[in-house]
């Protein structure tokens, strides 16, 4: 299915800990109660509807869609190279923040998707396997997100999603009708949950229902339509996810090989990027055997250590260039700050990676700059 054009018209701390079960879906725990500026009641008012926005944007790589967004602090780390070609619309829909798009890559995706907000996301379509938390979704499943809480997993293929971003209280105030989503622990920790086929395609139907609007209307849809849109697209997912029975909840562990994963990127981020880090040393700090991590790697990211954190360190590069606007630099100087001492190989590596040449990047990027210019 295409989401966004064909049928349709084109168009760190947070978040960790013990995993949470409902019926097929895990939730990751903690909540960010404190980063939340705003009233933090349940059920309290929504703040008055803002003007429809709409935009549409098309990119090379995935970094400057859908990472590179206000509020939004990922960390994608490409594993395999190859463009990785993106695009989303968005739009402001009053008081609700809607985004549609869709990359493709095999890529590690793990950071905080809003900093202020609850975030509800839909996998819309995927041609290869996802997984979220360890574990494997589908097409059709809905992860929710606390305010500054973490996305943590893997893309492969081509993935199409849906992300909704609103107040605390709209969605508690509006999840008041549905039954047991209306109990407050509900919103406090990150979730997957996989509805019944049946809800899940109703659901699917709505979002691209929206979208198709969205694309073919713009700006030009009546804020009577823009206002029955949010609901209608709200009140879809919130169905399908009441559809989903809370069996307990009951508390357990991630599964073993993503958390080693996780702890030992936690690990690597707190030894400042180090590229001295060694595997003994990793092993070491995690209370594991080599082969143990090996295993994790392979089974999680399907690379190993070493290769994750060579392929981690390009990634980042990537994003140091395409960040030169806020923060000038040079190839030789970015290269150098994530470990890459020859220059040569350096280069050869990230063309091969993504698609262009280093200094191709930073080029476009100036350019760009320069035209923002007045």
């Amino acid at each position: 299915m295409d989401c966004l054009t064909g049928g349709i018209p084109e168009r760190r701390e947070g978040g960790r800990g013990g995993l949470r079960t409902f019926d097929g879906g895990v939730r990751p725990g903690d909540s960010g109660f404190d980063e939340l500026g705003e009233a933090r009641s349940f059920g309290a008012p929504a703040r008055a509807p803002s003007p429809l926005r709409v935009s549409f944007r098309e990119a090379s790589g995935v970094h400057e869609v859908f990472a590179r967004r206000e509020g939004r602090s990922l960390s994608i780390t490409q594993l395999k190279p190859g463009p990785c070609p993106s695009e989303s619309l968005n739009a402001h829909l009053g008081d609700v923040d809607f985004e549609a798009g869709r990359f493709a890559g095999d890529l590690r995706v793990r950071g905080v998707m809003a900093a202020k907000g609850l975030t509800i996301l839909c996998m819309l379509d995927q041609t290869g396997a996802v997984n979220h938390w360890g574990r494997e979704t589908e097409a059709g499943d809905l992860l929710t997100l606390p305010p500054n809480g973490e996305l943590e997993g893997r893309f492969d293929g081509v993935s199409s999603y849906a992300v909704a971003t609103a107040s605390w209280g709209l969605f508690t105030q509006r999840a008041e009708a549905f039954e047991w989503l209306a109990e407050p622990r509900f919103w406090t920790e990150a979730l997957v949950c996989s509805p019944p086929a049946p809800v899940r395609a109703a659901c699917q139907r709505a979002i691209l229902g929206g979208i198709g609007m969205l694309r073919a209307m713009g700006e030009r849809l009546p804020a009577s339509a823009a206002l029955f849109l949010r609901q209608e697209m709200l009140d879809a997912v919130l169905a399908a996810m009441a559809r989903v029975r809370d069996d307990g909840p009951q508390r357990r562990l991630a599964l073993n090989a993503a958390r080693i994963v996780r702890q030992s990127e936690d690990y690597l981020e707190g030894a400042g990027g180090r590229q001295v880090v060694q595997i003994d040393e990793l092993c070491q700090a995690l209370n594991v055997s080599r082969r143990t991590l090996y295993r994790a790697f392979h089974d999680v990211l399907d690379v190993s250590p070493k290769a994750y954190l060579r392929l981690k360190a390009m990634s980042a590069a990537r994003e140091a260039l395409l960040g030169a606007a806020e923060r000038p630099t040079t190839v030789t100087q970015v290269a150098l700050d994530h470990g890459f001492w020859e220059l040569g190989r350096f280069a050869g590596s990230y063309r091969t990676m993504f698609g262009e040449p280093p200094s191709e990047t930073l080029r476009r990027v100036a350019g760009r700059t320069a035209e923002a210019r007045p």
